[in-house]
């Protein structure tokens, strides 16, 4: 008789706003392999309405946010940030090999043991691969996070431009992006949402012809290398 499989690993996913995320789990199982992927939502607490009902009260208090039907909305920081503190806990207890909060915007103060926050993936995989003097390339969700996007970036002395680029726009949208982006030059792009997909980036990539990271990737693959998948 043959020995049973060993159980796939436990990775757990935090989200700023409401789960289940289809989109974003299948973006993240495309990479992370064999792995038991667990998701909850920062704001599971609101009704959909409710979360609506909290928008951004600031440009520095905005982020973009997909809700479990596929929708999307700009949503208030300082309200995620409340509900984030509790799913904190509830993340870091599920025993997961490894948990990720999924969203690339920063929120000081905030931690759980054994759980790591995209935003600091991804600014570890930006200071690897661009190159020394090159200029970093930003795809943000909104106008309004443009300015904070392009402050963050710049922090480390890194020369940044920021465009505008919603996760769900249509192909036409993204083409366009991509060939305001070309004009820049960037010698890497970042993706700096955990919203934007495969799909959009091989289409803008294709276009401004740099190196791309993409959040989802970046987070799902670190996943599953801690979680031994």
């Amino acid at each position: 008789m043959k020995d049973a499989a060993p159980a796939a690993p436990l990775i757990g996913l935090l989200v700023i706003g409401k789960s289940p995320r289809p989109d974003l789990l299948a973006e993240i199982a495309r990479v992370a392999g064999p792995a038991d992927l667990r998701m909850m939502g920062a704001l599971d607490h609101l009704s959909d309405a409710e979360v609506r009902a909290h928008p951004p009260l600031s440009d520095a208090d905005t982020l973009f946010t997909t809700m479990p039907d596929g929708s999307t909305t700009l949503v208030s920081k300082k309200t995620v940030t409340e509900g984030m503190k509790a799913r904190l806990a509830d993340l870091g207890s599920m025993g997961a090999a490894a948990a990720v909060v999924c969203c690339t915007g920063k929120f000081a103060g905030l931690s759980a043991p054994g759980v790591h926050f995209a935003s600091d993936l991804l600014a570890g995989a930006v200071a690897a691969c661009l190159p020394a003097g090159g200029k970093l390339g930003v795809f943000i969700p909104a106008p309004a996070q443009v300015a904070n996007a392009v402050e963050r970036w710049s922090a480390n002395g890194v020369e940044a431009v920021a465009l505008p680029l919603s996760p769900d726009a249509d192909e036409a949208t993204v083409e366009a992006a991509a060939r305001a982006m070309k004009a820049e030059a960037p010698a890497l792009v970042v993706m700096d949402c955990i919203s934007y997909t495969h799909a959009a980036r091989a289409r803008a990539a294709a276009i401004h012809g740099a190196p791309a990271l993409l959040a989802a990737s970046v987070a799902g693959r670190f996943a599953a290398e801690i979680a031994g998948v």
